[in-house]
């Protein structure tokens, strides 16, 4: 299972994540093995417990583990085009946003069921982060 970021949760690729930005730090490269005739030599333990300040998730609009697309605007794209799909499309979710442009919002249904999703709360976005209010 891919780590999850620890500023949003969104899933890190590479050590980075593509929603906020944040990445780790890089681990130091490990040294070769020592030869026979060199004493061994433990490796020194830094802790630092500073927190790692991220410019963009200290932005008030940021909450770490909530999507930064807008619930109303979802909500307001899905009752008026949502048998074309764009309020999928908003939040990341292309390949249904697709399915939903070939099928009229999965022949009404689907686009029916999304309109109470986002209405009551339910409906998240592509990393599975729930709409800002």
């Amino acid at each position: 299972m891919a780590e999850k970021c620890p500023m949003c949760g969104a899933p890190l690729e590479n050590g980075t994540c593509g929603y906020c930005g944040y990445r780790e730090q890089a681990a130091a490269p490990s040294s070769s093995t020592p030869s026979p005739n060199q004493p061994s030599v433990q490796p020194q333990i830094v802790i630092n417990n500073q927190t790692i300040q991220n410019p963009q998730a200290c932005s008030p609009n940021i909450i770490p583990g909530v999507s930064r697309k807008s619930k109303i605007a979802a909500l307001l794209l899905c009752i008026f085009l949502g048998g074309l799909g764009i309020h999928r499309f908003y939040v990341g979710k292309v390949g249904t946003g697709i399915l939903y442009l070939l099928t009229g919002g999965i022949f009404g249904i689907g686009w029916i069921v999304d309109i109470i999703l986002i209405a009551i709360g339910a409906f998240k976005d592509k990393f599975d982060l729930p709409l800002r209010q």
